[in-house]
């Protein structure tokens, strides 16, 4: 058996071989520590100046669009740009209008204001306008006068002739002249003007009576309708809604469909609008010369019945009335036989109306600020 001697240089040599193995791993360790530490800490130097580069573009950028002084560039309303969806304040569905009275033989500019309530702005999406009819008419048979309402009273009508698809459809169906000859029955003795054997059935003969004007007198254009042009005013705003007047025809589709604006119009409150009205007519107008005088060749007989005022009379219900015995057209079998007519209208009509014009959208109701 081997014994181990006590202070064997083999064993010594060994541990000192083991120990300084030990320290240059260490240190070797070390030194790849410290360099992986110090690149570390190399990157990230250079992440932090990369990360306050874009620090300093962001705020250049923020300074650019809020000019400075904070406030969003979208959302400076000095600069008319203030998104209406970031206005404070509760949405309410509103009706904004105006009436402007039409009265009869009306052509003169008519014009109506309307305020923006201090509650909050108002935001108009659509337009609209519709005419009202209040045509009445006064007739006077000797010392007795009544005044009654015509069939278009109180109804809604177009504010433009452009949708009037009966324009003069009657007129090519029947005529006034022929009613009157139709009239006539039997024989006519020798030197009678008109053709056998066309004759009065009685002396004397009303050919018409109590009736309202004869189709050649009647106009075949819609009763109670508005043509004209209309002109929005916003009172201190630097943005005209037009730059002329806007014919009653273009103000909405169609025959009164409201008009869909191009954007959503803002008014601010406070604001006074201003809607002038320009009648390219009057009420009902009477046209042409189309009256007893020239349909029945009357003579000297000045404007004799029907007359050129009562061309809508058939569309209102007006009937002119019997006057001092003579109803109408009057044919006497007389010598020598003639055709007279009611020379006076005894009918006062009053076409008036009330247009009426407006915008649908809603309001901003916001909280009244400190005085």
């Amino acid at each position: 058996m081997t014994q181990q001697i006590p202070g064997n240089p083999y064993d010594l040599k060994l541990q000192q071989f083991a120990a300084g193995l030990r320290a240059e791993i260490q240190n070797v360790l070390n030194q790849q520590a410290a360099y992986v530490r110090k690149h570390t800490e190399s990157q990230l130097k250079i992440f932090d100046g990369r990360l306050d580069e874009l620090s300093k573009i962001a705020q250049a950028l923020a300074a650019t669009r809020d000019g400075g002084d904070g406030i969003s560039w979208e959302r400076r309303t000095d600069r008319g740009i203030s998104r209406i969806e970031d206005i404070p304040g509760r949405r309410v569905p509103y009706v904004m209008l105006v009436d402007i009275p039409i009265g009869n033989n009306t052509t003169s500019q008519r014009e109506q204001s309307v305020t923006i309530s201090q509650e909050g702005p108002f935001v108009a999406v659509k337009r609209m306008a519709t005419f009202q009819s209040a045509l009445q008419y006064q007739v006077t048979t000797g010392s007795t006068t009544a005044i009654f309402s015509g069939r278009s009273f109180g109804r809604y009508r177009p504010i433009h002739s452009a949708w009037d698809l009966n324009d003069s459809q009657g007129q090519g169906s029947y005529d006034g002249a022929s009613m009157f000859l139709t009239s006539l029955t039997g024989d006519w003795a020798s030197g009678d003007p008109l053709p056998l054997p066309l004759a009065p059935a009685a002396a004397p003969n009303p050919v018409i009576t109590t009736a309202p004007p004869i189709v050649s007198a009647a106009s075949w254009f819609r009763t109670m309708q508005f043509d004209g042009r209309i002109l929005v005013i916003n009172a201190g705003s630097s943005y005209p809604r037009q730059n002329i007047s806007v014919p009653s025809s273009m103000w909405t589709p169609e025959i009164n469909a409201p008009q869909e604006l191009g954007a959503l119009d803002f008014f601010e409150r406070g604001e006074i609008i201003t809607v002038q009205v320009q009648p390219n007519h009057v009420n009902n107008p009477p046209a042409g010369n189309a009256n007893g005088n020239t349909m029945f060749n009357l003579g000297a007989a000045a404007t004799p019945w029907p007359f050129e005022a009562g061309q809508y009379d058939p569309h209102e219900g007006i009937v002119t009335p019997t006057s001092s015995g003579t109803t109408g057209l009057t044919l006497t079998n007389l010598s020598p036989r003639t055709v007279t007519g009611l020379t006076t209208d005894v009918i006062q009509r009053l076409p008036d109306g009330i247009l009426t014009l407006g915008w649908e959208g809603y309001r901003i109701i916001q909280p009244v600020g400190p005085a």
